[in-house]
């Protein structure tokens, strides 16, 4: 009897074991599933998925929605932005990298000077040589046949670039629209017979050269700033000079400072121990509106706007200072150890110096890309090093705008489609599952909503309220009106496939047990109208996302400075944009396409997944 009743448990043991092997293929080879077999082990959920994952426009959309969404997310994480950050000077710069890279034939030459305009460099050596590089605008990075190996003094400025041999030719090439880059009738006729140049400045539209009698002449347009006039009582006693847009820095043979140009600014009221020879200046430089002087003493001196913190964050230096340099928005110092001391605007990461920067002996800034020469001749570069995608009509970097322009149409496109689908799916359900007169009442009140012209009502609002929202409110307003003039899309949708289910006898066998309404709407018949639910939210949200496009492109949507790609495509009205500046119009269009693209491929893949005769086939 024991016998028995031990084989009949093997009995039993053995077929759970030869259950699970078949299930799980458990220690041989799998066996080969019938059609009929494998759907009956694979439920509902799974047959979608692998219908899903199976359909080629599955892969294609999803690749270019992540690829999209990465793109301005991660890709934004990376790239901080300011909105309000502009470089005006810097508009309209096509893409390009590389200003940075210096010729490699510099490196262990003693560099006499290395002047910057707004994209490119031009460097000195003491054989006399120039050298370019960088971006070229204008033909500035074209050196003109006339140079030869005699030249001892360069400048550029935003898009030019003058020089002076040993001789005292002037040499000029790059934009000369306002003759900034030639020595001009007017100003030969101003100097004497046997005054000889020793010394040339640039900026954005002018030129100034120094004579070997300590003369100054300007040309360009100099008109606005008010250099046409070098004041009598300074001229003759001028040994250097540097510039900016507005104002010229200029050190007097008595070591005192003298400025010209515009009157009234910060920059204009210098320190009283400068200006009445209490203290000896050897040099000076200038950035945007400030100035910075280093006396015989090695101690520096700083006036004039706080713009960019430059008067409040001063490096406090217990050592002597042996040089000094000014960007557009940056000072720099040099001590006797070879240290570098920078502060400033950091935006074109001006004052990020490299960490391997020792032993410096010479530095030179101007605009945004600066250069600092060690002991032994060797070149450190940093700051601006270009543009992947260019700059905008405001000097902002273009790749940088893209990507959190993107954040901004994906997220209204998003908000947008979660409210629609609230208020789609609450209504729906209520009208299909009530019917009678809240279902008739419900679905006229969807009707009138329907009606509402929804570009003429956002431009209206636009209008009406002006300048009283911020961007952000703008924003927010367009996420809520894109979802709520939405959503009778969606309720009908859901109306129409409640009416159907409720007629089910899965419904019927719901009510006879007592369930309550609301489980019954919830729990039993909403899980079968998800999936037309689903495919509608993807597919919208395309829509959302092209209708905050168009509505910021015609100016009503997201507002400059905060960037969307619809904004973005703003300036595409413009022919000289289209034709001149094709990078401000072909990126965000790319952008708009690929996102909206890959979400409706991705939602074509689901409603074939999610519908019963797709998964028959």
């Amino acid at each position: 009897m024991a016998s028995k009743n031990n084989k009949q448990k093997q009995s039993i043991f053995s077929a759970f074991g030869r259950m699970f092997k078949r299930l799980f293929s458990f220690g041989g080879r799998k066996k080969e599933l019938s059609v009929f077999e494998e759907e009956e082990i694979k439920s509902p959920a799974k047959v979608i998925l692998s219908n899903f994952l199976h359909n080629k426009y599955t892969i294609i959309g999803a690749v270019l929605f992540i690829g999209i969404f990465s793109f301005s997310y991660i890709g934004g994480a990376f790239h901080k932005i300011d909105p309000l950050y502009h470089e005006p000077i810097l508009q309209n710069i096509g893409p390009g990298k590389g200003y940075l890279k210096y010729p490699s034939e510099l490196e262990g030459k003693n560099i006499v000077q290395i002047s910057s305009g707004i994209t490119f460099s031009v460097g000195l050596t003491d054989e006399g040589k120039v050298y370019a590089w960088g971006k070229d605008t204008d033909g500035v990075t074209e050196l003109p046949n006339e140079l030869g190996n005699d030249i001892v003094k360069i400048a550029a400025g935003d898009r030019h670039v003058v020089a002076l041999t040993d001789t005292g030719e002037f040499i000029g090439w790059g934009k000369n629209d306002f003759h900034q880059a030639e020595l001009t009738y007017d100003v030969k006729a101003l100097m004497e017979d046997d005054e000889k140049l020793i010394d040339v400045s640039a900026n954005d539209i002018y030129s100034a050269v120094l004579s070997d009698k300590g003369n100054l002449y300007v040309m360009g347009a100099t008109t606005a700033n008010g250099m046409d006039f070098v004041p009598e009582e300074i001229q003759g006693k001028i040994v250097s000079m540097d510039a900016n847009s507005y104002n010229m820095l200029l050190v007097l043979k008595d070591g005192t400072i003298a400025t010209m140009g515009a009157t009234g600014n910060e920059f204009s009221n210098v320190p009283k121990e400068l200006t009445d020879g209490s203290v000896k200046v050897v040099k000076a430089k200038m950035s945007s509106s400030n100035g910075i002087a280093l006396d015989d003493t090695g101690k520096v001196h700083v006036w004039g706007s706080n713009e960019n913190n430059l008067m409040n964050n001063i490096p406090d230096v217990d050592e002597k200072i042996i040089d000094i340099a000014a960007g557009r928005s940056s000072l720099y110092m040099v001590g006797e150890s070879g240290k570098v001391y920078a502060w400033g605007s950091n935006s074109l990461n001006e004052i990020n110096i490299p960490k391997d920067a020792k032993n410096i002996k010479q530095i030179f800034a101007s605009y945004f890309q600066m250069y600092a020469v060690d002991e032994n001749n060797h070149i450190y570069a940093w700051g601006n090093n270009g543009y992947t995608l260019g700059t905008d009509v405001q000097g902002r970097d273009y790749l940088t705008r893209l990507m959190h322009g993107g954040r901004v149409t994906l997220v209204v496109g998003i908000i947008a489609v979660v409210i629609e689908t609230f208020l789609g799916l609450l209504i729906g359900m209520i009208a299909g599952f009530k019917g009678g007169k809240i279902d008739n009442l419900l679905m006229r009140f969807a009707e009138i909503i329907s009606s509402i012209p929804f570009m003429p009502l956002v431009i209206t609002l636009s209008a009406s309220l002006g300048n009283s929202m911020s961007t952000d409110q703008k924003m927010y307003l367009i996420m809520i009106i894109l979802g709520v003039i939405a959503w009778p899309g969606m309720a009908r949708l859901v109306r129409a496939q409640i009416l159907i289910e409720r007629e089910k006898d899965f419904v019927l066998a719901a009510r006879a047990l007592g369930i309550k309404e609301k489980s019954i709407v919830i729990r039993h018949i909403l899980p079968n109208v998800m999936n037309i639910c689903i495919v509608n939210m993807t597919l919208s949200y395309a829509d959302k996302m092209l209708m905050e496009a168009a509505l910021s492109f015609l100016g009503f949507g997201v507002q400059d400075p905060m960037p969307s790609w619809g904004n973005m495509l703003n300036g595409a009205q413009k022919a000289t944009v289209i034709e001149n500046y094709w990078w401000q119009w072909v990126t965000p269009a790319i952008c708009v396409v690929i996102a909206a693209l890959g979400i409706n491929l991705i939602g074509d893949a689901l409603r074939e997944a999610l519908d019963p005769k797709e998964n028959e086939k």
